[in-house]
């Protein structure tokens, strides 16, 4: 390259990029042309008004959105979204943040805090009032927000300022847009997780919906400026104050992104642990022709993963199998880990392989009454067993103590009998999804009756003793044994007084039998202390007594909570 050469290039260079700018320019001014600005700042004002019908639609949306999410229903929390009437305050804010118009600045945060704030009262009161209190996938979905809906957010919100704007396509793209930008949902899982008393679903469902609104308020910002939107005075003031906002919104949109990329990072942590883990399990237990995984799951606890896994088997593997698939896992994942193995035994060939070793039918001399209703009992008890079992499922952590079963004379129904160890009554609803669960399972009507009894007796002492006596001991050992099925089961001892006594001393004496089962618990059936509340009963009895209660994680008592779904 020469000198003339070298002094052409820069020359080059700052031609292009006028070239640049002025094609940018010129693509502004056009594109500023084909919009009607009267017509657009028209329908942003009149989505700053309030009215009684804006909120009426509101609250039904949230509803709605609120019933899908706790039935699990995708259709309807979707057609909550396209009712929802949010998206429009959201984009009259957009507009007042980049034209700096105070007027319609004051009037959509007005209209935006009002709609937050009823949003999630109602959705606390309904979810107070409602007997379905699980949180559900669809719940949990919106808990955990992560840099991709910031992006879809954003994508959405420029959709939609496009289409205000253009009114191409408006018809069709505003649907697509708010069930994109799903501002509605979030909203309602925060005041659902306020009305169960859960901060977790609280701060998740609300940073969910600021995360969108911080995406929307930006798309709309760089839409505008696009098509021509400015501050209607631009003086050195008003564009500083521009660059101040812009500044402003910058600094949320950095904060909120911490959390977001944290928790896409986890979301990635546990697909690829999942995917480790099935790597690992289908090595060690997909043998052609021996054993085949056909499912799994895990839970982390303590720094510790528990995997639970479920093998078809033809023969069943043995322990060794077992212990080398287990190290292989802790190998693998860096953590200790314990494998539980589910073997189901199968019949090679199938159903042909089965006919061909059943021998010829044998004539089998006629039975006894008394063998023929042996057998019969047996059968039934079986079957009702079963479905007593999936009952367990749903009423964890309750147990079924006992069963009783009954026939009729003249009708195919089944009278049960059923006794249930939970520390809380039956509500209507439970009752009623129990015996639809059943009748289910048999294909008959079921007449059912249920008695509940308490998972550990009230530990009554004799006046002025707190040592806790054999059978008290073995009474708390059903304790261990549930802990170990519920994760972050808590208990509740509860200490009542006897009378006849000095305060001074029915205090201290309650504080013994107190401190006595907590030891039992945190010692023999493995609680943490942390894990058990104590409370003190104002009422005296004759005789004194302490009374132990399983609770749930939030505080209710176990199976009380526990909503029975369909």
């Amino acid at each position: 390259m020469n000198g003339e050469e070298k002094r052409q290039q820069p020359r080059l260079l700052v031609r292009i990029a006028y070239l640049l700018k002025r094609a940018v320019k010129d693509g502004l001014q056009r594109a500023a042309t084909a919009v009607n600005h009267e017509s657009v700042i028209k329908d942003i004002v009149q989505e700053t008004d309030l009215s009684g019908h804006y909120f009426v639609m509101l609250t039904l949306a949230n509803l709605i959105a609120l019933s899908g999410l706790i039935t699990n229903s995708a259709p309807v929390i979707i057609g909550a979204m396209l009712i929802s009437p949010l998206m429009g305050p959201l984009l009259s804010f957009g507009f007042a943040f980049i034209t700096g118009d105070r007027t319609v600045w004051r009037r959509s945060i007005r209209k935006i805090s009002l709609s937050v704030a009823v949003t999630l009262v109602i959705a606390a009161l309904a979810a107070i009032l409602s007997p379905l209190k699980e949180i559900t996938p669809e719940i949990l979905s919106r808990t955990r927000p992560n840099l991709y809906d910031l992006v879809i957010a954003f994508l959405s919100g420029i959709a939609g300022s496009a289409a205000l704007c253009t009114r191409r396509n408006y018809l069709t793209i505003v649907p697509g847009v708010a069930i994109a930008t799903a501002v509605i949902p979030p909203l309602s899982v925060a005041g659902f997780g306020a009305g169960i008393g859960n901060f977790a679903v609280v701060s998740g469902g609300f940073l969910l919906f600021f995360t969108n609104f911080v995406a929307i308020v930006i798309a709309t910002c760089t839409v505008l400026f696009v098509y021509g939107f400015r501050p209607r005075m631009v003086t050195e003031m008003d564009v500083r104050q521009l660059r101040k906002r812009f500044a402003f919104l910058s600094a949320v949109l950095v904060v909120i992104s911490i959390p977001l990329v944290y928790t896409l990072h986890a979301s990635i942590a546990e697909v690829r642990l999942r995917g480790t883990l099935n790597a690992i399990l289908k090595k060690g237990f997909d043998r052609e022709g021996r054993s085949h995984l056909t499912g799994f799951d895990y839970r982390k606890r303590e720094g510790r993963i528990r995997v639970n896994a479920v093998v078809n088997a033809v023969e069943l593997l043995s322990e060794e199998d077992v212990v080398a698939v287990e190290a292989e896992l802790s190998k693998g994942l860096g953590k200790t880990t314990a494998l539980n193995l589910e073997q189901v035994k199968v019949q090679p060939g199938g159903l042909k392989a089965v006919a061909a070793q059943t021998p010829a039918p044998v004539i089998a001399p006629p039975r006894p009454p008394r063998e023929i209703i042996a057998a019969s009992r047996e059968s039934v008890v079986t079957v009702v067993r079963q479905s007593a079992e999936k009952v367990e499922k749903i009423i964890a952590p309750s147990t079924v103590a006992d069963l009783a079963i009954g026939f009729r004379d003249k009708t195919l129904g089944v009278d049960i009998a059923m006794k249930l160890r939970r520390d809380a009554p039956m509500t209507g609803d439970e009752r009623v999804w129990i015996r639809r669960l059943l009748e289910s399972e048999l294909g008959v009507p079921v007449e059912l009756s249920i008695e509940t009894v308490p998972f550990v007796a009230p530990l009554v002492f004799k006046r002025g003793d707190a040592a806790l006596s054999a059978e008290m001991r073995s009474q708390l050992a059903v304790i261990g044994d549930l802990y170990k099925r519920v994760d972050g089961m808590r208990c509740r001892v509860e200490a009542v007084p006897e009378t006849g006594l000095a305060q001074r001393q029915r205090r201290e004496l309650m504080e013994k039998r107190i401190a006595a089962v907590k030891n039992i618990l945190m010692t023999q059936c493995g609680v943490p202390l942390e894990n058990i509340e104590t409370t003190v009963n104002a009422r005296s009895r004759k005789e004194p007594l302490v009374r132990v209660t399983v609770v749930s994680g939030d505080g209710v008592p176990a199976s009380k909570d526990k909503a029975i779904g369909r």
